[in-house]
């Protein structure tokens, strides 16, 4: 039997490193298994494409993708037949949308959460009208396809496929005690924040209204950060860096180390030599988390997550099964969270590694390809 073609569109694809670009790597991967897959991406894509799959490379500049991606898939659909156009992101939507009518084939788009937010004018005024065109919308969380649907996308129109995760089988997870020594913190409990210093993260009220409660409480306690280091962030955020600076010396700089970026072996380390993940979001206008991929890693390294029940972290974080939830704003309730974890407190790491095993790449897979499936079935608008 002749199998389907589609034609992927997405800017989010290595060698452009992140979590995003991980899910498209892997998107395509999937694809690949059931389609006849032709690639639109950013320059070096090709490298990582799997076998079979034809790409076409484009600038990653933002605008020049955009406009090189249109030209080049606009010469695609002239000459080729493709049954359904992909795109991997709400940035895309203009590009999948008019293809997708030169090829008069059905359409398929990812939506993250920030792509439906983001607190600019023309953004909301031309690319999301055009994200309500797709025939099907796959929303990475809940939140996220509760987003959507606010923005005027038919609900019956978006599926929620969450992101996938490597799972360390268990026999690669190392004591934690020797992990806490290798890492130079043999006497310490271990807590870590992982991700971005940006606003929506929380760490400034996190350091400001909790810590100093856990540090109370725990006085061996270490907050590991692993992501920017202040400096990093006085570039993109100078007013928020500050804040931070200001509440780390309010709370001693021997309570907390800053790794800055490091690679993944040294981040699964960090996973699985800490007592818990903290995961302090904060709602933020034109910004949000669109699941929280960190704490599925964490549980993955049988490490539970306290959390504020923002964003996507709902789909994420099991309260009692990987971790806490933690009402919204409460950081005394945080803190305490933090320090019966600290203290050997449930849940534990194997409830941690079951719920982790669910969001596995190859669960991933097989959701996805049910859900472009059904949207195969479905005529095109």
């Amino acid at each position: 039997m002749t199998r389907q073609s589609v034609l992927v569109v997405t800017r989010n694809y290595p060698p452009l490193t992140g979590g995003m670009e991980r899910l498209m790597q892997h998107t395509v991967e999937a694809l690949a298994t059931q389609y006849d897959v032709t690639l639109i991406g950013p320059s070096g894509c090709g490298e990582y494409a799997p076998y079979g799959v034809t790409s076409y490379e484009c600038p990653p500049a933002p605008l020049s993708f955009l406009t090189t991606a249109l030209l080049k898939g606009w010469r695609l659909t002239r000459k080729m037949s493709f049954d359904m156009v992909f795109g991997g992101s709400g940035l895309v939507a203009p590009i999948t949308w008019i293809l997708t009518r030169i090829a008069e084939a059905r359409s398929v788009i990812l939506v993250h959460g920030l792509d439906l937010v983001v607190d600019n004018f023309v953004y909301q005024w031309f690319f999301v009208p055009c994200l309500r065109r797709h025939d099907r919308l796959i929303a990475n969380s809940q939140n996220t396809r509760r987003i959507a649907s606010e923005k005027g996308c038919e609900s019956n129109r978006i599926l929620v496929v969450n992101p996938g995760s490597t799972i360390p089988p268990e026999s690669a997870l190392r004591d934690k005690d020797q992990l806490r020594a290798d890492l130079g913190f043999p006497e310490n409990r271990i807590v870590l924040f992982v991700g971005r210093m940006v606003r929506r993260k929380g760490l400034a009220e996190f350091l400001e209204q909790a810590w100093p409660l856990v540090m109370n409480a725990e006085p061996d306690a270490l907050l590991l950060i692993a992501g920017d280091s202040p400096d990093d962030a006085l570039l993109k955020d100078p007013q928020g860096a500050k804040r931070i600076i200001a509440a780390i010396e309010h709370c001693g700089r021997d309570t907390l180390r800053f790794l800055g970026s490091i690679e993944d072996d040294l981040l699964w380390n960090c996973y699985a030599a800490a007592d818990a993940l903290v995961f302090p979001l904060i709602r933020t206008k034109g910004d949000v988390e669109g699941f929280g991929m960190v704490a599925i890693e964490a549980a993955a390294s049988g490490t539970p997550t306290i959390a504020f029940p923002v964003g996507g972290v709902g789909d994420a974080v099991a309260d009692g099964v990987s971790g806490v939830l933690v009402p919204e704003g409460d950081y005394a309730a945080f803190a305490d969270a933090v320090v019966t974890l600290c203290r050997g407190g449930p849940p534990g790491p194997s409830d941690c590694r079951r719920h982790a095993e669910k969001f596995s790449w190859d669960v991933h897979s097989r959701n996805l390809l049910r859900a472009v499936d059904f949207a195969t079935q479905t005529r095109p608008r």
